[in-house]
Parts: C-alpha cells; sequence; structure tokens
C-alpha cells in the first residue's frame, strides 16, 4: 500500500470514529433527557441506563449499544431489521444496535424510547 493509500485510509477510519463518537453522544443526550433515567455502572457495561431498578439500555463501545425490549417489540424490531438479534440474552428481550448512520441513530433512539415507555407503563 502506497502512502497515499494508507493516509486515505486513515482519515476515512478517523471520519467514521468521529461520526460513531457523535451518534454515540446523540444518543447519550436523548436518553438523558428522559425523566427519571439514571446512568448506573452493571455487570454488562459501564455506561448502563436505568429507570428504576431495570437496565433498559447500555452501550458497548462508542457504535454499539443493547437496549431490553418488550417480546412483541423484539420481534418488530428484528423483523424490520430496526436491531440484531442479541449474542446473549435474546430470550429477556434483549437486541443489540449498530449506530454507524443517520438511520441507524435514529432507529435506535426510536427503540430506546419504547424501551423506556415499556420501563415506564405500569405493569397490568
Amino acid at each position: 500500500m502506497n502512502k497515499k493509500n494508507a493516509l486515505l485510509d486513515k482519515e476515512e477510519t478517523t471520519t467514521i470514529n468521529d461520526m460513531s463518537l457523535n451518534f454515540q453522544e446523540e444518543i447519550r443526550s436523548f436518553i438523558r433527557s428522559l425523566p427519571n433515567v439514571e446512568l448506573k455502572h452493571d455487570p454488562m457495561s459501564e455506561e448502563a441506563y436505568f429507570y428504576g431498578l431495570r437496565n433498559f439500555a447500555h452501550f458497548h463501545g462508542p457504535r454499539h449499544i443493547d437496549i431490553r425490549l418488550s417480546k412483541t417489540q423484539q420481534e418488530e424490531a428484528l423483523r424490520t431489521h430496526m436491531a440484531l438479534q442479541h449474542k446473549y440474552a435474546p430470550q429477556a428481550g434483549w437486541v443489540s444496535c449498530v449506530i454507524e448512520t443517520v438511520e441507524q441513530a435514529k432507529n435506535t433512539k426510536q427503540l430506546i424510547r419504547q424501551a423506556y415507555e415499556t420501563c415506564v407503563s405500569p405493569k397490568t
């Protein structure tokens, strides 16, 4: 690889990382704007968001967030490709989202809103 191509690859990587950090900050701000949400450490992540005792979203680095949905919401998110199957706890409603594009950030915020509303709504 010549120096010019190596520099372009480095610039592209830097741009992608910068965009990912911006998306992560956008998602963080969105979550923190939700009433009564607390940021706590959790065995799954140092950046986990809770409503009461329920962890409903947590980051794994700047481009990956896990979100806990109801089973119906989870099925819809997977069917519409808004989220990916969670690797370790899909049975608990968890899905995973990669945040690398504007559309992915928009979808992620929509799923976070659903997860939050599930936490807030009274159980019947």
